[in-house]
């Protein structure tokens, strides 16, 4: 590689090729005695592109350990990650619904201390035809007054005059929390327990001043996923007795649940609402339905 080199005598300057580096010579314009400097030799120049290709290697091997790690945490993300998700969506859900439940419980009792006990599961025409549930009873009682005056109580829930009314205007807390229907057209996820031995026997339903069994063990309004589910919130449609083993992962549409993992949301008839475990004893179960059993639940029966 040539350098720059300037005579000591004549200040004239000359490209000098590093090979002569060191050396003693004549200038090329005035003849004096010159003594070229020692210059960077080319072999130094050259080693430069190794040691820049030993810094690429260094940066490629770099990269690749960094993408082998991100690799086995995304694995990770996916694999275990998706699983804390799904629990982490599946407890919302079960607390917005338990919340769902306190709300329906308290218009069920503020219901029963107007009208003396709760309201019937349906009500009906002097025949005997099924006209409403009792989720329309209870709309005052939630603040939807409007909605309850704009529903004619003399006609059936499909009948033209209603129907309109009760598909575009299913009040929330009648639908669970992963319903994807935003609550048009959906039908509800929240039922009584009906028949002999029930809040709501064949002979009308009871009162809060009914229940001989503890009230905070005894069951007023469960979450629910019939076989054959209703086609609107305001169909007269509940949860048979008669039907139940108490068997609530066994025995799907009949038993309460079907629409949280693990369990079923419920409220008992002191308001408050719980998450009952699949794995909780038959027995056990049925005996929270009966409000005048007499049973002996242990404390921790429900959470």
């Amino acid at each position: 590689m040539p350098f720059l080199f300037t005579c000591p005598h004549c200040e004239t300057k000359t490209q000098v090729d590093d090979q002569y580096s060191g050396k003693q010579g004549q200038c090329v314009s005035c003849g004096g005695e010159i003594t070229l400097p020692r210059f960077a030799s080319a072999t130094k120049t050259k080693s430069k592109p190794a040691r820049r290709d030993s810094k690429l290697i260094s940066v490629l091997a770099a990269t690749a350990v960094c993408s082998l790690i991100l690799g086995s945490l995304l694995f990770a993300i996916i694999r275990f990650g998706g699983q804390t998700m799904a629990t982490l969506s599946n407890s919302r859900e079960q607390t917005t619904s338990m919340r769902n439940l306190e709300k329906i419980a308290a218009a069920m009792n503020a219901y029963a201390a107007d009208h003396g006990t709760y309201p019937a599961p349906m009500t009906v025409n002097s025949n005997g035809t099924p006209l409403h549930s009792w989720r329309v009873l209870l709309l005052p009682y939630l603040g939807e007054e409007d909605l309850y005056d704009r529903i004619n109580l003399r006609l059936p829930w499909d009948h033209a005059e209603n129907a309109m009314v009760m598909q575009y205007s299913a009040p929330l807390v009648y639908q669970h929390p992963s319903s994807t229907n935003n609550g048009f057209g959906s039908g509800p996820a929240y039922f009584l327990i009906t028949g002999t031995g029930t809040l709501f026997p064949p002979t009308g339903p009871l009162s809060p001043n009914d229940v001989t069994d503890d009230v905070t063990q005894t069951l007023l309004v469960v979450e629910g996923s019939p076989v054959t589910p209703p086609m609107s919130w305001a169909e007269p449609v509940d949860l048979p007795f008669s039907m139940m083993t108490g068997r609530l992962a066994g025995n799907p549409g009949s038993e309460p649940g079907g629409l949280l993992e693990g369990g079923v949301a419920a409220a008992t008839v002191d308001g408050r609402g719980h998450f009952i475990r699949d794995e909780i004893a038959p027995a056990d179960f049925l005996s929270l339905v009966t409000p005048t059993g007499g049973e002996r639940l242990r404390d921790d029966t429900l959470d």
